[in-house]
């Protein structure tokens, strides 16, 4: 059966802020979501995984001319979990701007996979995109596959994107325990600071300090 598209309209000169919580009650679905931007429309949209098999596709089409999206991603795997993320940024007017941001930690034998794509309609002159995947590896079994794509029909834009997969970082870690910091503390400290700043939404920041235990 397929899964519901949820839909949303940011009319003209609209400024709305959305955010969605995913958790293990999501097992085994495609959550499916579409924002429209019209004119001068402002969207910031923060969506939260927590511990579940789940592919979130989001896709943000900015119709009129000077819309502005920002999508913000937190996602946490563990256990056996599978996180499929498919973001898809579509200019297709002039003088746009999207930016996707999506961090995860991965544990045990969990798998995460990214798939960004930016799009850019030739009338779309004037367009600035990014997109960023961040990954933390906490377990030799853990894997994480991360594709940005970049479909630009236009030569009048700005238009960049990252991708890194990484562990906690040695040389951190040392120095919190030179410190007299246990090591599961000072993971939990670089956890937290990995994710410091990248959320607005209160009801998803406190989610932070249980997703990193």
């Amino acid at each position: 059966m397929d899964s519901p598209k949820n839909e949303y309209i940011i009319g003209e000169n609209q400024h709305l802020n959305y955010e969605f919580f995913i958790d293990n009650k999501n097992n085994g679905t495609v959550q499916y979501y579409c924002f429209y931007l019209e004119r001068n429309a402002v969207l910031r949209a923060e969506f939260f995984i927590m511990h579940a098999d789940v592919e979130l596709v989001v896709e943000c089409v900015l119709n009129g001319n000077g819309a502005h999206a920002d999508v913000v991603g937190v996602y946490g795997a563990h256990s056996n979990n599978i996180v499929r993320i498919k973001t898809v940024q579509h200019h297709r007017a002039a003088h746009t701007h999207s930016s996707v941001v999506m961090r995860g930690i991965v544990r045990d034998s969990a798998q995460a996979y990214y798939h960004g794509t930016i799009c850019v309609e030739k009338e779309a002159r004037g367009s600035d995109a990014s997109q960023e995947n961040k990954n933390m590896l906490m377990s030799n079994s853990a894997r994480v596959v991360s594709e940005p794509q970049l479909e630009v029909l236009t030569n009048d834009v700005r238009c960049f994107h990252g991708s890194a997969t990484s562990r906690c970082d040695d040389e951190q870690l040392f120095y919190c325990s030179a410190r007299g910091m246990d090591e599961k503390k000072a993971q939990h400290l670089l956890l937290y600071a990995f994710f410091s700043g990248l959320l607005v939404s209160e009801n998803l920041k406190e989610k932070i300090v249980e997703l990193i235990e």
